[in-house]
């Protein structure tokens, strides 16, 4: 159904609504047809819903979340469903004028509306169980089952349901799935000529694939204008330079044209596309935020997943913002989590306090899971006044030894800080429960002139200079007893926290630091006892999806690179240095997190020896203690790009 040249009467029925049942259907309403909506909005309430939800897809100019918020509050008040369906969307997504991510709002939303006859809801539904998405959990047979058995009783129902049950059926049932798309395709939708063509892209027949997709740009499928986008570097590569470079300006002249016609996956596209510097693109961090700037005003969550990093990569501000963003819509990641903890911790986002207490910081603990088996490791985590931090083992589990303590850390006895603000958040953060940090300061670093701790000095937030060596412990609720952190990935997370904090005050030693404190020979916590498993519940670590899919089948290391990753990282020692990998100009591995390109890489039991030959040793899937009781991720010793 293509309306980009078309208008149509604003009539309360569904001979109207169905214009507006999917994205694409929404976006490619014709320029005289919006404003026809527009200027019908103040009083007509179909009218207000067919511009609200258009404006909440286009979000012309950036700023126009809020008038489609209150123009689909306004349809759905008076009767549209549809209307707030669509706005139940904008609720979960956080875009809308409160700036906040309402599940619960959300889920109410497409309850009743869905009660009262909502299509939208049911399309919505369907599409949701589809991919897991919005809080359904994913069941793509159910939504299968379900169709078919709608298709029995009305073979000539919308396109649309042809195009979902293609979608439920693509990775069980090609076949069917495939006879799906054609069905809608024959009678006249060309939003399926996209789905077909990436069937066919999944099934490695990438000839056949660009045909269809060549067939539905021609014929208005906006989507398909930037299929080739999505080829992979080393086929790229393989060309003659005249072919490079002609097929070059074919694919940056249909990711610009996607993009006029708001596309907000082509602006992914052209942001990797830019900052790896693939398919004939130079490498520009810089000029690849303004296409993801434009995907982020559409809502994708794969364009502010992206944006994130390169501030990071760049040292800009606004990482943390972005990345709320990218998880409220959707992103998972372990990166993505830890800067919204980390701006929730620092103040940065102070203004959402609320949100991130009760969403966020539930699911950065998820993708930070602590050991069910084996033997937790104990210790307390010292910060000396140079701005480095030591972890310590403590043998025993309960009460401190703060006179052993003490002696270790050259003080003579310690006051308690039991509560400051960043020590709640930080507290908070963590999750901890009957228990909250505590700050040990040596109760004589006035007396005797120690140096001043900028750490312990920000984290204690009293204007009060803060001397000497300071020791982070946690202290039970009820009756303030002393104890060790239990478990590496918890005390991981603190450290991140920490340097969080203070601004990036809180460092790794140096040798000669460690040397200073008597802590150069081999160490570590303890290891825990038969531990072997791997977090590999799909509750907790969920892959990085962007909004088209990318198959496992399609991401493949090139043989040579692989070949001599695993010589650079047998010649590093990742216990002390960082290896700087630059991926080759592919696009696959733009789409693939950092823990996917670990596993495709196939170098974990490789990085695994290189820690062990170094004095290290893994203590789970991902963290290791080196040699200098310094509890590490291995993600962070390894950097891609």
């Amino acid at each position: 159904m293509n309306a980009m040249t078309k208008t149509f009467d604003i009539t309360p029925d569904r001979a109207f609504l169905q214009h507006f049942l999917t994205p694409w259907r929404t976006k490619s309403l014709s320029p005289e047809m919006v404003e026809k909506l527009k200027a019908n909005s103040k009083t007509d309430p179909y009218a207000a819903y067919g511009y609200g939800r258009w404006l909440s897809l286009v979000n012309p100019g950036g700023a126009c979340l809020k008038e489609a918020e209150v123009l689909l509050t306004w349809a759905g008040s008076n009767g549209v469903q549809d209307a707030n369906a669509a706005l139940a969307q904008l609720y979960f997504d956080g875009r809308i004028e409160a700036d906040k991510a309402n599940p619960g709002m959300h889920a109410f939303l497409m309850d009743s509306s869905y009660k009262l006859g909502s299509e939208l809801a049911q399309v919505m539904t369907m599409e949701n169980t589809i991919y897991g998405d919005y809080g359904f959990p994913e069941d793509p047979a159910l939504v299968a089952d379900i169709l078919q058995k709608h298709m029995e009783k009305h073979p000539d129902c919308d396109t649309l349901y042809y195009d979902l049950l293609g979608l439920a059926l693509q990775d069980t049932d090609p076949a069917a799935a495939e006879k799906a798309f054609r069905v809608s395709i024959d009678r006249g939708d060309i939003e399926s000529y996209y789905s077909l063509a990436a069937l066919y892209k999944t099934a490695g027949d990438w000839d056949r694939a660009c045909a269809v997709a060549e067939e539905g740009a021609r014929k208005g499928a906006v989507n398909c204008h930037r299929f080739k986008a999505g080829m992979e570097q080393d086929a790229f590569l393989a060309l003659p330079e005249e072919q490079q470079e002609a097929l070059h300006r074919e694919i940056a002249e249909g990711l610009d044209y996607a993009i006029e016609h708001h596309d907000r996956f082509a602006c992914f596209l052209k942001g990797c596309c830019l900052y790896f510097g693939n398919l004939g693109y130079q490498e520009d961090p810089v000029q690849a935020l303004k296409p993801l700037e434009r995907g982020c005003q559409m809502g994708h969550s794969s364009c502010f997943w992206l944006k994130a990093n390169i501030l990071k990569e760049l040292g800009r501000k606004g990482v943390a913002q972005a990345s709320l963003q990218a998880a409220r819509l959707g992103d998972r990641e372990q990166f993505t989590l830890e800067q919204v903890a980390r701006g929730y911790v620092s103040g940065e986002l102070s203004q959402y306090t609320e949100e991130i207490e009760q969403l966020w910081l539930k699911e950065y603990l998820k993708v930070n899971p602590e050991e069910e088996d084996g033997k937790d490791s104990l210790g307390i985590i010292a910060v000396y006044p140079q701005g480095f931090y030591y972890a310590m083992d403590v043998e025993e589990d309960g009460e401190l030894d703060l006179e052993a303590l003490a002696e270790k850390v050259e003080a003579r006895g310690f006051d308690v800080v039991h509560y400051s603000s960043l020590l709640t958040r930080i507290t908070k953060a963590l999750s901890l429960e009957g228990c909250h940090v505590a700050m040990l300061v040596d109760k004589e670093g006035y007396m005797k002139d120690l140096p001043d701790n900028m750490a312990g000095t920000l984290i204690y937030g009293q204007a009060q200079e803060i001397r000497g060596t300071v020791v982070f412990v946690l202290e039970d609720d009820k009756n303030y007893t002393l104890l060790p952190m239990k478990g590496l990935q918890r005390v991981y997370m603190f450290v991140q926290l920490l340097n969080a904090a203070t601004g990036g005050l809180v460092r790794l030693p140096s040798s000669e630091e460690l040397e200073s404190i008597g802590a150069g020979d081999p160490g570590g916590f303890e290891e825990y006892d038969d531990f072997d498993e791997k977090f590999d519940d799909p509750d907790i670590f969920d892959g990085y999806e962007p909004e088209q899919e990318i198959e496992e089948d399609m991401v493949s290391a090139d043989t040579s690179f692989q070949d001599q990753l695993l010589r650079d990282i047998a010649a590093c020692n990742l216990c002390t240095d960082i290896l700087e990998v630059k991926l080759p100009e592919d696009p696959k591995y733009g789409f693939m997190s950092t823990e996917d390109l670990f596993y495709e890489l196939g170098i974990m039991d490789a990085i695994e020896k290189s820690i062990e030959q170094h004095g290290g040793y893994m203590i789970d899937e991902w963290q290791f203690v080196d040699a200098r009781q310094v509890p590490m991720d291995i993600r962070s010793r390894i950097r891609f790009r």
